[in-house]
């Protein structure tokens, strides 16, 4: 894809069609505290009103984010069944290895230092509480919805089949998956408030560090398997569906 100029950026379009357009952009949403994944259907010119952020300042970073030379993956060009599909490979088996990682981690630190700092006993609670719900939200993907998608691309729509899917529409199905990645959105915010933005402890142990280490780099790659989902692979399913269901 080539690079976007700054006269094809649109400041009334959502954050999330900047970053669908070309993901380099997420860094610049990022570097500003703008939610491009959960908060991704607001418009650039609100984001940017408030952030207190001038509009022309953003254009200015998108434009050099823009321009420099592409070494990663360009979602928006790939087909939904191939995005689904390297979504399940590259973030579903991270996010389970991970929810039991920070898990263990979690939960020791709050046995260790949960009197001193009893936020970390809050954390431990709050992701086992977060670990079954994502969870069930990837086999829904998995089981469900992902399935559904690989109809849909091979032209085998859900009346073809033996019986409608259970979830009735993937319009349906992606609407609370919606509101459960908004949850989630939600859950890792107030981790990285409870824990003051990742700030240790002068007391911390090896193990407080690693937890606290863990957690940032799992919030970012959620927030980029949000991204793909809310903006690039939901619409586009839905839209698929719309125009099956009109032929």
């Amino acid at each position: 894809m080539s690079n976007i100029q700054v006269h094809q950026l649109d400041a009334t379009n959502s954050v999330g069609q900047w970053v669908a357009s070309d993901f380099r952009l997420a860094s610049v949403f990022t570097r500003y505290g703008i939610d491009f994944c959960c908060g991704g259907g607001t418009a650039v010119e609100q984001a940017c009103a408030e952030k207190g952020l001038s509009v022309e300042v953003l254009l200015r970073e998108a434009q050099i984010a823009s321009d420099t030379p592409a070494i990663g993956e360009q979602y928006n060009q790939w087909t939904i069944d191939f995005l689904a599909d390297y979504i399940v490979n590259q973030f579903h088996t991270y996010t389970r290895e991970m929810l039991d990682h920070i898990g263990r981690y979690a939960d020791a630190v709050a046995a260790a230092h949960g009197a001193a700092h009893p936020e970390t006993r809050t954390i431990a609670a709050m992701w086992q509480a977060l670990r079954e719900e994502m969870l069930a939200h990837l086999r829904d993907e998995e089981e469900l919805l992902f399935p559904y998608i690989k109809q849909l691309t091979a032209g085998r729509t859900a009346a073809d089949s033996p019986a409608r899917p259970a979830f009735g529409s993937a319009a349906a199905l992606i609407a609370q998956m919606g509101g459960e990645h908004e949850a989630v959105g939600g859950v890792l915010t107030e981790l990285a408030q409870l824990s003051n933005g990742y700030a240790l402890p002068e007391d911390a142990c090896n193990t407080f560090r690693a937890l606290y280490g863990f957690l940032p780099e799992f919030e970012a790659t959620t927030k980029k398997h949000i991204h793909l989902e809310n903006n690039i692979l939901f619409p586009k399913t839905i839209k698929l569906e719309q125009a099956t269901a009109g032929e």
